[in-house]
């Protein structure tokens, strides 16, 4: 019988990797990646039997027919993965669990235990015609020296199921990830030479001290940048704790990105860990973060991971260098969405998991942690956890407002044990009043649409942020000179956002007259500061936010920040139980909504409204000895998914918009176009076919007509409710 895992022919010479070489290759790398959570054994049996279905006839009549290694009649792709789940269940009956989900999964992804059919792993297991593939394929496997198999440390505790689906995630990520590296060695070995050129953390912690010597040297004698530099020694110091979960609460404008930088390399230089992931909730925040962590560590060296990322700005071999990293996470520095990191965490998909062994090990920044959605928010604490427990991951939670993330979390029957947190900074409320630029104004009495935008033409720079896309548009257009005003909203592309906030900053530098409208997508981490500031009623963490886009440089001796409701304005779901719990507080007396107690009693409250902190019933499918890996995955989101795509004519994107139509369909193409697009409400595909746009598929649209596309205030359909703008 031929032996053939893969064929490549090159020049008319044609080159074969036995099944045996590539088990053995596979075998070896899932070994050195699972070594990072103590599961080298574990893996290392999955590459040796992940593949030996391929010694079937039918797959290697397909493989040498569809190569063009020889001719006759391909019988089409086979399942070659069964027989490797098959046979860890005759060889290791109790331990086989982990490894048959692992191996029956790794081109299709894993599958649920049961309850659906052919597509459960149950069913592999049982069905006879599965196992006359592994009869015929039985004389074919090699025979091993069965290794000890240590069950996990975590198996023994109190709820053991908790962490038990991310260990086999981790373990199936070892092994996708070693398989594609191993049949791209082979068949694409130009490929696999781009791989792994990346500076050690030791050499990119010295251009960290060099930079962080650079901005102390050069920062002007400030109360502010008295307290930032306060705040970096503090993480500097304090990188050296034991590995844990740990939370840095700094007012906004404190320079929290550098100072968790600091601590993230201290931290990962004490600990011997192999990279640090940056996982923020907005894509604007994530660009402007990698690009200020690119000047630093130098490009080559930052992978951005997000869709909006603009590789083909990149020299090509540096751009092939990034593309390959974003497969696996294998650079030192990451810089991703927190969308990216939880769903890839609870994916069932090769491409999302193949990552994921390489946060083991890793320390993981999560900034802006308020704003982690609460309808999954048991379930993202969870795996947080298991990652600090069991697979050496240290966390730092950073925020102006920290979540009360620690202790018991909500309420009732859904209430659930939070986090062990240690918070960095040793006197919060005294950081927060020495950095203390904004003084806070509550209007007593609702007020209107007109009256807003007569109070904002009294003063030449003004931020207003409201909570909804037609409030925003409504204010823009009361205003009555539009020449130095700006609307912000998600009803606009990524790159309409960006060249306003581009023409914002410029007019705020230079003094010029610059009035904002803008919906939420304007507060967190987006660095840009007004003298004052306007902010519709809304949860404590989005008032706090937006007063860090007030006076953030200290140059006034106080800034200004007023909160005001809106007549006849009334929220719906989360974003009306955030509020409510704000005004909670406000009819306590407690007006001081930038002080950290008060955030935390905030939060309390408002996880304590939430019904349902696993509204999806994401741990019933996943703590127990034999998850449900796909039901997980497909009930899991950090956003609403019921949404289309609609991409619009602004600046480029009509041009690539002509590709889409002309059948251009290809993955760069696509990617281009993500920031010419705008997401809706699947409910608002009427008015969108209404304003001329053009279906191309049940979630996808284009827009050619440019009257539908306003240069000021982006597409012109109407919009109810502003979600939470989190972008993958």
């Amino acid at each position: 019988m031929t032996d053939y895992a893969h064929l490549r022919n090159t020049s008319e010479k044609w080159f074969a990797q036995s099944i045996a070489e590539h088990c053995n290759g596979t075998a070896s790398l899932a070994r050195q990646m699972a070594h990072a959570f103590q599961a080298d054994a574990w893996a290392w049996l999955c590459g040796k039997w992940h593949d030996i279905g391929k010694y079937s006839t039918a797959f290697q009549q397909h493989i040498k027919v569809a190569s063009g290694y020889s001719t006759g009649t391909d019988p089409g792709k086979t399942d070659h993965s069964t027989a490797g789940a098959l046979w860890s269940f005759e060889q290791l009956r109790g331990n086989s669990l982990p490894i048959a989900y692992c191996i029956s999964g790794h081109h299709s992804g894993l599958m649920d235990y049961e309850g659906g059919g052919r597509q459960t792993l149950h069913f592999h297991l049982f069905d006879p015609v599965e196992k006359k593939l592994l009869d015929e394929v039985r004389p074919c496997i090699q025979p091993v020296d069965l290794p000890k198999l240590t069950c996990p440390a975590f198996m023994h505790d109190g709820n053991p199921f908790k962490s038990w689906h991310l260990w086999i995630r981790m373990l199936y990520s070892c092994l996708v990830d070693a398989d594609r590296l191993d049949t791209e060695r082979f068949m694409n070995p130009e490929k696999f030479a781009l791989r792994n050129k990346f500076s050690t953390l030791t050499e990119l912690k010295t251009r960290l001290d060099a930079h962080m010597r650079h901005i102390a040297e050069n920062a002007r004698n400030t109360a502010v940048n008295r307290i930032r530099q306060e705040v970096q020694s503090i993480c500097r110091t304090k990188g050296t704790l034991p590995q844990g979960i740990y939370s840095l609460t700094v007012p906004t404008g404190g320079g929290k990105t550098l100072s968790s930088l600091v601590w993230a390399m201290e931290h990962a230089m004490k600990h011997h860990l192999n990279r640090i992931i940056i996982a923020i909730p907005y894509t604007s925040i994530v660009t402007q973060t990698a690009n200020t962590l690119r000047e630093i560590f130098g490009e080559q060296n930052v992978v951005e991971h997000h869709s909006y990322v603009d590789v083909d700005s990149l020299p090509e071999k540096l751009r092939n260098s990034m593309e390959l990293a974003t497969e696996n996470w294998d650079a030192p520095i990451i810089v991703t969405t927190n969308v990216q990191l939880f769903e890839s965490l609870f994916s069932n998909k090769p491409s999302r998991c193949r990552k994921l062994h390489n946060i083991a090990s890793s320390v993981v920044i999560l900034d802006e942690v308020q704003t982690l959605p609460v309808e999954n928010l048991r379930p993202i604490v969870d795996v947080m956890q298991s990652l600090a427990t069991c697979m050496h991951t240290s966390m730092l939670l950073t925020t102006a407002t920290q979540p009360a993330l620690a202790g018991r979390i909500g309420s009732g029957q859904g209430a659930f044990n939070g986090l062990e947190i240690t918070e960095l900074i040793p006197d919060t409320e005294r950081l927060f009043n020495n950095m203390r630029r904004v003084q806070l104004y509550f209007e007593p009495d609702a007020t209107d649409i007109s009256s807003v935008a007569s109070e904002m033409v009294q003063h030449s720079q003004i931020l207003c942020v409201v909570n909804t896309r037609n409030e925003a548009k409504a204010i823009y257009e009361a205003l009555p000179d539009k020449s130095n005003a700006f609307h912000l909203s998600r009803m606009m592309c990524q790159q309409h956002i960006s060249n306003q906030l581009a023409a914002i900053r410029t007019r705020l530098v230079k003094g010029e007259p610059v009035r904002v409208v803008s919906t939420q997508l304007i507060e967190a981490g987006v660095d840009i500061d007004f003298p004052v500031v306007w902010r519709e009623m809304a949860g404590l963490d989005s008032i706090a936010q937006a007063a860090g886009r007030c006076n953030r440089e200290g140059l006034q001796a106080m800034g200004t920040v007023t909160v005001f409701k809106l007549q006849k304005m009334q929220l719906r779901g989360v974003m009306a139980k955030a509020e409510a719990a704000a005004q909670d507080l406000l009819d306590m007396g407690q007006t001081d909504f930038l002080s950290p107690q008060v955030a935390h009693a905030y939060f309390r409250r408002f996880y304590a409204k939430i019904n349902n902190p696993n509204a999806k019933g994401i741990t019933d499918d996943l703590y127990q000895l034999k998850p449900q890996f796909a039901t997980a995955a497909r009930n899991f989101s950090m956003i609403d998914d019921n949404t289309i795509t609609v991409y619009v004519p602004y600046g480029d994107g009509e041009a690539l918009i002509n590709q889409l139509r002309n059948g251009n369909y290809s993955r760069d193409l696509l990617r281009k176009l993500q920031r010419y697009s705008v997401s809706l409400p699947v409910w608002k595909a009427e008015q969108l076919a209404l304003a001329g746009a053009e279906k191309l598929s049940d979630y996808i649209y284009v827009l050619p007509n440019r009257e539908a596309y306003d240069s000021q205030t982006g597409l012109q359909i109407s919009m109810d409710y502003l979600n939470h703008d989190l972008i993958i």
